[in-house]
């Protein structure tokens, strides 16, 4: 068994304490590996920049010497059989859903952030003791008393939260026998009950279309923030969610961003904690686990946490699709799919997916990956089946029996439950391929009896030049536009005459007159859905 002891002298300091123990049955090189990232984010972490004071002690409390083999990789020579224990701090300083964070009120903990894992000795159970200023108030490892919890591998321990605080509100539902539990650290401005009792119809629709729940017991942790932030990260047996400021879930918008983000980490207790890539079964947190199906993980839970919010009755078909313009509207105006497929963005999370990009270099694979699954969701509807259904099948074939799926089997599954819909088409121009989906989905939306409208609203240098303004400042140019020849991004525009003169004060220090020619073609359109007559895909769809 390895020992954890995680302990905090000073909260305000920020610093955790960590000793790790662990026997050696026989001499050899020990390596204790600090994960580079963690689950629910593909790229790199970097969280030894928050390690200092790394030490190692034998059983006889001397030093051993060690040394660095890679920025997150400490090494050193067990010259004998015995017990050895390995110290450092671990500064808690960073608040969101992902990472963790001391302060005067809580220990909040990510253990994939600031626990090693030993390699060189056998797989062995972990157990885990704290001793913190405040109780230890829910955490997702198995529970021994008040301070000691076990985990059957370092993968559940990585995969696992600790909240210790003074206060927190608790509530909890149950469906199915399956226990619920709601945390919310922060002060709360919505109606609570509202929302458990939404969150428990999502619950139920969910479980009632897989079949199961893959966990006896779940909870959603809520870091309600007295400033701006909005994060959440899955684990198989919870969540944590950060939101803030706390006080703006006055507003029923932010009331329902918070839904559709809980709905949103709720569907991932399915796809990513167990249907999952061969590539990430079991994470390798050491290395890049490089994967092409990063758009299934977010692209298909992201359209499937909002559409749980139309089944369970919480939205309108109104409301989802305004939530769905939104979506449109910021995948139309970035044209990262005539340079990437959705394949190649999904592997170059570890580059840059999660930070701005050059201009068009790649796809969102949570925004164009949902708007993909909307479209195949479609296509499935229109074939007597529909993307929930075949997501059980999804489940029962790799999910359930932890069985990671390759690329090509994941989608054999669907070429198996197509009739009409030539999936291999589909994929090969949408997936593979560099097509726009949108122009698609103006195609085949009508099967549900909604139609996607182009809008355009006389703006001369939106419309009639491709031009997009932030300020004064120009932050997105149409490439089928003339303007894309001429003007360059950050060009301040300091004057517009109805003939397409352009004055122009460029970063550089210069100044220039342009005479912008007009297309034939209107640019950057506002995308606006039509609701029609109903038809049986849309009953179905909304079931």
């Amino acid at each position: 068994m390895i020992h954890y002891q995680l302990s905090v002298q000073y909260p305000t300091s920020q610093f955790l304490e960590v000793s790790i123990s662990f026997q050696v049955s026989a001499p050899g090189k020990i390596s204790l590996k600090l994960p580079i990232w963690r689950a629910g984010r593909y790229q790199e972490a970097n969280y030894a920049k928050f390690i200092r004071d790394f030490a190692v002690k034998d059983f006889s409390g001397e030093e051993v010497p060690f040394m660095k083999v890679s920025k997150a990789i400490w090494q050193f020579e067990a010259s004998k059989e015995g017990e050895y224990s390995v110290k450092y701090q671990f500064f808690a300083g960073q608040m969101d859903a992902g990472s963790s964070w001391i302060d005067d009120e809580q220990v909040y903990l990510n253990l994939v952030n600031c626990c090693m894992e030993v390699n060189g000795i056998a797989p062995t159970e972990c157990q885990v003791q704290t001793r913190f200023p405040y109780p230890v108030k829910v955490t997702t490892l198995d529970s021994i008393n008040s301070n000691q919890f076990r985990a059957s591998s370092f993968q559940q321990l990585a995969d696992s939260t600790i909240l210790a605080t003074k206060q927190i509100m608790h509530s909890k539902f149950e469906v199915n026998s399956i226990k619920f539990h709601c945390w919310f650290k922060g002060d709360i401005y919505f109606n609570k009950y509202e929302f458990l009792e939404s969150l428990q119809k999502v619950a139920e629709k969910l479980i009632n279309d897989f079949g199961m729940f893959p966990e006896e017991e779940y909870h959603f942790i809520f870091q309600l923030l007295p400033y701006t932030h909005y994060h959440g990260v899955e684990h198989r047996r919870g969540t944590v969610i950060t939101y803030g400021p706390a006080e703006s879930l006055k507003n029923p918008k932010n009331f329902h961003e918070l839904m559709g983000i809980s709905s949103h980490e709720l569907y991932h207790a399915w796809n990513v904690c167990r249907i999952r890539p061969k590539a990430l079964l079991p994470y390798d947190f050491s290395v890049e686990n490089y994967t092409e199906s990063g758009w299934i993980l977010e692209g298909i839970t992201s359209y499937m946490g909002d559409l749980y919010l139309l089944k369970s009755g919480f939205w309108s078909l109104s409301e989802f699709l305004d939530k769905l313009q939104r979506t449109v509207q910021r995948v139309s105006e970035d044209f990262g799919w005539r340079h990437q497929s959705i394949l190649e963005s999904s592997f170059d999370t570890w580059v840059d997916g999660y930070q701005k990009s050059i201009p068009d270099r790649r796809q969102n694979i949570y925004s164009n990956g949902a708007l993909i699954a909307l479209a195949m969701d479609i296509h499935l509807l229109n074939d007597g089946l529909s993307l929930s259904e075949f997501m059980q099948i999804a489940w029962k074939r790799f999910g359930s029996k932890m069985r990671g799926y390759q690329e090509y089997s994941f989608w054999r599954e669907a070429e198996k439950v197509s009739r009409k819909f030539d999936f291999m088409g589909f994929y090969s121009r949408y997936i593979s391929g560099k097509e726009s989906i949108i122009e698609h989905l103006k195609e085949i939306l009508p099967i549900l009896g909604i139609k996607l409208e182009e809008d355009f609203q006389n703006d001369y240098l939106r419309n009639n030049l491709g031009v997009l303004l932030e300020g004064a400042s120009v932050k997105k140019i149409h490439p089928d536009s003339f303007a894309y020849q001429v003007l360059m991004l950050g060009d301040e525009i300091k004057n517009v005459s109805p003939k397409g003169e352009l004055e122009v004060h460029r970063i550089n220090g210069n100044s220039y007159s342009y005479k912008i020619k007009e297309s034939s073609t209107q640019f950057f359109p506002e995308y606006k859905f039509q609701i029609e007559q109903g038809t049986p895909q849309r009953e179905k769809w909304m079931q």
